[in-house]
């Protein structure tokens, strides 16, 4: 067999039986030798570290076997450290191969590294295995010292990085480091200062850090981050820069680059969200005032309007009686075609939703004039001509919100042949208003502000919401316009325009801003009667109008503010067509129609909208009767939200129209927004902004009851009047008195009126007022 036994025998030994008998010796035994080998003896295995070594050489280690293997005998161990000096992947469980000659060496390698550090040690520890026995301690673990060799390499030293930050992400974070890194606690005192020249400003950009904030590292330390509160608000500042600086360092350690340059990057919409709305509305003021010079007549005299009551005294005209109410765009002007009261000009006309006290500023914009020349012996006068306009107008940018108001005083002058007009107006423009972000929640009073949670270190600024202020903006303008009469049945008319001022955001959180402005406008139109209206008789009337406006407003870069660019267009088409009837006794009967389109497009609101409108008048001169339907709707627009329509009905009765004596009355009723046809609705200068009235919530009544007579040696007509205006909420009672002059050539052309009021409002007090007018022609 194979097991290792002692030596033994076999013996044989005769017995006793039947027929024989039993001899000696009796006995015999053979000797038996074992011929197997002892069992082996498991070798027990030890190891011994190698002498101390320097960071970056390898540490040594030998593993015994005692015996020695009869084969290749793997062995189980552990490495550690004490310190930070292993290479990575070099610690953990690992296994050796001892050889038959009973001994085998291996290394583990260290990391030669720049850090200062206490030395340290390389450990390995024989671990239980197969087919040998693990020494008795301490020969079952072994170490190899590993010295520190970064002494010589410096002190250690702080410096701060340089960081950028998004000002709607609140925050601005930045790292200090410390290299190399210190076996001992040291610290750095740190705070924020602004830099030069276009730099962010504490309290207004971010919140700063002041003298005594204190960074600790503690040892093994290598680098800290923290975070600088940013103050959120609506103002394009562009990049701005400020600073972090560390001081007085301790511990042993020094500073080696103190300063880091922080950047705050934003590209929030003010100034540029207001300026390109007060641009636009600047613009259209322009436009109108120019419109309304294009398509005025050219008589002698002067003409104009005070305090919002036209110098018109024709009792069959809207002058007279009615709310007092800003009109709408002239649209009759704007359309270069007979004109009309422009934009911002003030009048006693159909009754509106509501009434309102009108301020000395409001009877100024309400005031306008014109002076003409006679015809020189060229064929061609001189006016000169001046008006006020007054617009309101909102708008929004994702969460900024704002609203203003414009007001423009506007000089002219011009020169106007048959054929062609030329002139120049100057501007003086002034704009108010306010702006809100509800993107940009107040803080609270208290919050930490470098990244630790430590309230204790910076407190950040009270609950306020910086995006919110107030804006001002002035403009200083001249605006050449031109027409020219191409053929009999084409106009065509441009204008430009550049001005300069200024602008001024005032956050609601205190202080200013402010910022030089430019602008710059171009416009063109055109006019064409497809089909002309018949001199006397039946037939049709057809037209096409067209305009389009580029405008730009600028403003430059300041501390305070970045540089910007805000542009606005616009196209718009429109047609109007009727067909006069023509009725027995001079009477006649015109069915009419109006399309209009009109596409925005630039930096503010944007869209496309097409406006329907239509309606017929009938008069019968032998009765005194004259009878008008009109009415609009938006039909498309590009905001599916967008509602609005108007309809109108009124009846007047005056047995004698030729004249302005004898008994007159007029009923009027309106619902809904305008009633104007769709040009007149699609050209006002907003129509792509908030219309009121859109519906049929809102009702509007007027009446008149007048009666001339001869006054004067019959050289003029007296009318006395009474006037009745209801709207939603509102009443109107007017008692009036007019003096014009009767046909006659020898009556100078002087008139006169008076009117005393009584507003009532549902919300208000009653109100009284008491005004008159004079006009004189020469």
């Amino acid at each position: 067999d194979s097991t290792d036994e002692p030596d033994g025998s076999v013996s044989a030994t005769v017995a006793s039986g039947a027929g024989y008998m039993v001899g000696s010796p009796d006995t015999a035994a053979v000797a038996v030798s074992d011929d197997d080998d002892p069992a082996p003896v498991a070798p027990v295995v030890n190891i011994a570290g190698g002498a101390r070594v320097t960071e970056g050489a390898p540490a040594s280690f030998t593993v015994t076997a005692t015996p020695a293997p009869a084969a290749p005998l793997t062995v189980a161990l552990t490495i550690g450290q004490s310190g930070d000096y292993a290479a990575a992947g070099e610690t953990g469980a690992r296994e050796v191969t001892i050889p038959t000659g009973g001994s085998t060496a291996f290394e583990v390698a260290t990391v030669d590294d720049t850090v200062d550090e206490p030395d340290g040690s390389v450990t390995a520890t024989l671990a239980a295995g197969t087919g040998y026995a693990v020494a008795a301690s301490p020969d079952d673990t072994a170490s190899v010292a590993v010295a520190d060799d970064d002494e010589a390499a410096g002190v250690p030293s702080f410096s701060v990085d340089d960081a950028e930050g998004k000002e709607n992400e609140w925050r601005l974070r930045y790292t200090i480091r410390l290299s190399p890194a210190s076996d001992r606690t040291v610290s750095v005192w740190v705070h924020t200062k602004e830099s030069d020249p276009l730099s962010a400003r504490d309290g207004e950009d971010y919140v700063g850090m002041g003298w005594g904030t204190r960074i600790v590292f503690r040892p093994g330390t290598t680098e800290r981050e923290f975070g600088i509160t940013l103050i959120n608000d609506s103002h394009d500042e562009g990049p701005e820069t400020f600073e972090v600086e560390l001081l007085a360092p301790q511990g042993g350690a020094t500073i080696a680059d103190g300063v880091g340059v922080m950047t705050i990057v934003n590209d929030d919409p003010m100034p540029a969200a207001w300026l390109s709305r007060f641009g636009r509305t600047v613009a259209e003021q322009a436009l109108d005032g120019i419109a309304n010079r294009m398509a005025a007549p050219r008589t002698a005299g002067v003409q104009g309007a005070i305090a919002g009551q036209a110098l018109n005294f024709d009792p069959g005209s809207q002058s007279g009686s009615g709310l007092l109410v800003p009109s709408n765009f002239g649209v009759s002007a704007n359309r270069f075609g007979a004109g009309g009261p422009g934009h911002g000009d003030f009048l006693f006309g159909q009754g509106s939703a509501q009434s309102r006290t009108m301020t000395a500023h409001e009877a100024m914009l309400g005031s306008s004039f014109t002076l003409t020349g006679e015809e020189g012996s060229s064929g061609g006068s001189l006016a000169f001509w001046g008006r006020a306009a007054h617009s309101f107008f909102d708008g929004r940018e994702g969460a900024l919100s704002l609203d203003g108001e414009a007001t423009t005083a506007m000089l002219g002058a011009d020169y106007a042949t048959d054929r062609w007009l030329i002139g120049m107006a100057l501007m003086q423009s002034r704009g108010e208003g306010s702006y809100t972000d509800t993107g940009i929640d107040p803080r609270p009073a208290s919050q930490s502000c470098d990244g630790t949670g430590a309230q204790t270190e910076v407190l950040c600024r009270g609950a306020v919401r910086e995006g919110d202020g107030d804006v001002e903006s002035s403009l200083t303008a001249a605006v050449p316009y031109a027409a020219i009469q191409a053929s009999e049945r084409l106009r065509l008319w441009g204008a430009a325009g550049y001005g300069t001022g200024e602008v001024t955001l005032k956050p609601d959180v205190g202080g200013s801003l402010k910022s030089d402005i430019s602008w710059t406008m171009a416009a063109a139109g055109a006019r064409s009667d497809v089909i002309a209206p018949p001199t006397e008789g039946s037939g049709p009337t057809l037209a096409l109008v067209s305009d389009a406006l580029w405008a730009r407003t600028s403003s430059d870069r300041t501390q305070d503010l970045a540089a910007s660019d805000s542009d606005v267009t616009w196209l718009r088409l429109g047609l109007e067509g009727s067909y006069r009837v023509a009725l027995d006794e001079g009477g006649h009967l015109t069915p009419k129609v109006e399309l209009g389109m009109r596409h925005d497009g630039g930096d503010a609101e944007t869209g496309f909208g097409v406006e329907l409108g239509g309606g017929i008048a009938w008069t019968d001169p032998t009765i005194g009767l004259s009878l008008d339907l009109s009415g609009r709707t938006l039909i498309a627009h590009g905001n599916d939200d967008q509602e609005d329509r108007g309809f109108a009905a009124s009846l007047a009765f005056d047995p004698e129209p030729a004249s302005a004596r004898g008994l007159s009355l007029s009923l009027r009723q309106d619902w809904g927004g305008s009633a104007a046809g769709g040009l007149d609705a699609l050209f006002a200068p907003d129509p792509l902004g908030e219309r009121g009235g859109g519906g049929d919530a809102t009702a509007r009544w007027h009446t008149e009851a007048a009666y001339g007579f001869p006054a004067l040696g019959g050289r003029f007509t007296g009318s006395p009047h009474v006037d009745l205006g209801l709207a939603t909420g509102a009443r109107d009672y007017s008692l009036g008195w007019r003096l014009t002059p009767a046909a006659n050539d020898n009556t100078p052309d002087l008139s006169f009126g008076v009117k005393a009021t009584r507003r009532e409002n549902d919300t208000a007090a009653p109100e009284h007022t008491v005004g008159f007018e004079l006009r004189a022609n020469w």
